[in-house]
Order: structure tokens, then C-alpha cells, then sequence
């Protein structure tokens, strides 16, 4: 592991393959050691992929969705500079990078993605790439009735979930939804290769 200047921001590479980098973009308040990111990067690591992980959050008094949008740009070029394929898992606010991954035709991971912006709901019907939502149609970013529909587009919802995919107070419903995503997205992630 070590870490990488975007000049400005910060990261950390995991090697692995250097032709294949997954970057990871964090949420708001959940970062890469945060349960649902932590199984992903392992599951990238345990297919031999590179692991880029952006590791700062927004500085209070900047606008966040411009602040992710920027270090995701800066993230992906960083990738995209050493690596032939490139890939994407965000979290919530990391969903902002949406039609990054979009444009570059990158395969992604969105965990909680935040439907209820519509700049992402259309970023993730624009995907031409193989695509995985994850989110709880009792996450109140999650808007059910906004999941769009696409050939690349894979869904899993779980309910009684909250943002985090948590079960609230309940946590061997917790660790089930962590196994259940876990193991899609290491199958996603294995149709890569």
C-alpha cells in the first residue's frame, strides 16, 4: 500500500495487476475502511486488481458533489494513466462520478447511490458498461420509483435497509446484507476478468 498525491487530493494504491485498477470513491461520512467499501476493495484485491482508494473527505465549506466530482476526475485519470482497464465502486456521494463513468464507458459499483439527484439517475441510464446498483428502497436516497432500467444495469435491492445497508439495531441482519452485497459484487467483479 501506498499513497498517491492527485495533486490535490489523497489516495492509496493497493497493488495488484497494474493493467487493472478499480478506484473507489467514498461517501460523505463512509469512507474505504467502512464495511461495504472495505469488502469491495478485498474482493477487487482477491481478483488481482489494482485498488486505488480516495482517503480525504470534503473540507468543511466546499460543495461536496463539485469536491467529488473533481477528486474522482483526478482518481480515474491517475488510474486510467498506468492501468488499460479501469473500474469504479462509489458510495453515495461518490455516485456524483456517475457520468465520469458514464462517459468513459467504465464498469462500476454503486453502492446507495443517490437516485433522488437526477444528474445521477440519468448518469446511470446512460451506462453502456456493466453497471451493479446496490441500495433499500427504505434508504430515502434510494427512490424505488428512480432506479432506471438499462441493458447494462444490474439491481440489487434490499429492503429494511438504511444508507449504510444496515438493519437497525439488528446485527445479524446487518452482517447477512454485508455477505449478500459482498458476494454480488466479487461476482461482478469476477465478470470482469
Amino acid at each position: 500500500m501506498k499513497p498517491v498525491d492527485l495533486g490535490p487530493g489523497e489516495a492509496l494504491l493497493r497493488e495488484g495487476d497494474p493493467g487493472r485498477c478499480v478506484v473507489v470513491l467514498p461517501g460523505v461520512a463512509y469512507f474505504s475502511q467502512a464495511p461495504l467499501l472495505w469488502f469491495a476493495r478485498e474482493a477487487a484485491q482477491q481478483h488481482g486488481w489494482s485498488v486505488l482508494e480516495l482517503t480525504e473527505r470534503a473540507p468543511a465549506g466546499e460543495e461536496p458533489f463539485a469536491w467529488m466530482r473533481d477528486r474522482a476526475e483526478r482518481a480515474l485519470a491517475t488510474a486510467a494513466a498506468s492501468a488499460a482497464r479501469v473500474a469504479v465502486v462509489g458510495k453515495s456521494l461518490g455516485s456524483v462520478a456517475a457520468r465520469l463513468a458514464a462517459d468513459r464507458e467504465l464498469p462500476a459499483v454503486w453502492l446507495t447511490p443517490l437516485l433522488v439527484r437526477p444528474e445521477v439517475g440519468g448518469a446511470l441510464a446512460a451506462a453502456s458498461a456493466p453497471t451493479l446498483l446496490v441500495g433499500s428502497p427504505d434508504d430515502p436516497t434510494w427512490a424505488s420509483d428512480a432506479v432506471p432500467a438499462g441493458e447494462s444495469l444490474e439491481v440489487l435491492e434490499l429492503p429494511g435497509l438504511d444508507h449504510s445497508l444496515q438493519a437497525e439495531r439488528d446485527t445479524e441482519a446487518s452482517l447477512e446484507a454485508l455477505r449478500t452485497v459482498t458476494r454480488r459484487v466479487r461476482s461482478f467483479i469476477a465478470n470482469l476478468d
